[in-house]
């Protein structure tokens, strides 16, 4: 249900027919950035959010990039951990790698 929220209000706030993707990345990364930031490793339900953002991006055609999240994650001054799994998280995403989401739950039609 959660996730399905996010995914209507990304939609909502990105115009597709102007292809106007950096909204969605910027709006996407809004959403992480309200998650705790300051603890190295997100709780299991937000790991679980970052992967479908992630994921749901892809399917969208504008992964969103290890600089992307980087640059907002030191203009907000996340943690190095947090950042980091981020990172490693778009990255699998984006390159098709296998990548499993422990809370499917949140992410079903």
């Amino acid at each position: 249900m959660q996730i399905k929220v996010i995914y209507s209000l990304i939609d909502n706030m990105v115009n597709f027919k102007d292809k106007n993707m950096p909204a969605v990345i910027d709006k996407a990364l809004d959403f992480i950035g309200a998650m705790d930031v300051s603890a190295p490793t997100p709780s299991s339900m937000n790991e679980s959010t970052a992967k479908g953002i992630f994921k749901y991006l892809k399917e969208l055609g504008v992964p969103a990039s290890a600089a992307d999240i980087t640059a907002r994650a030191d203009q907000e001054g996340w943690n190095p951990g947090f950042t980091e799994k981020m990172v490693g998280w778009a990255k699998k995403m984006e390159s098709g790698e296998r990548t499993v989401i422990k809370n499917p739950e949140y992410f079903s039609t």
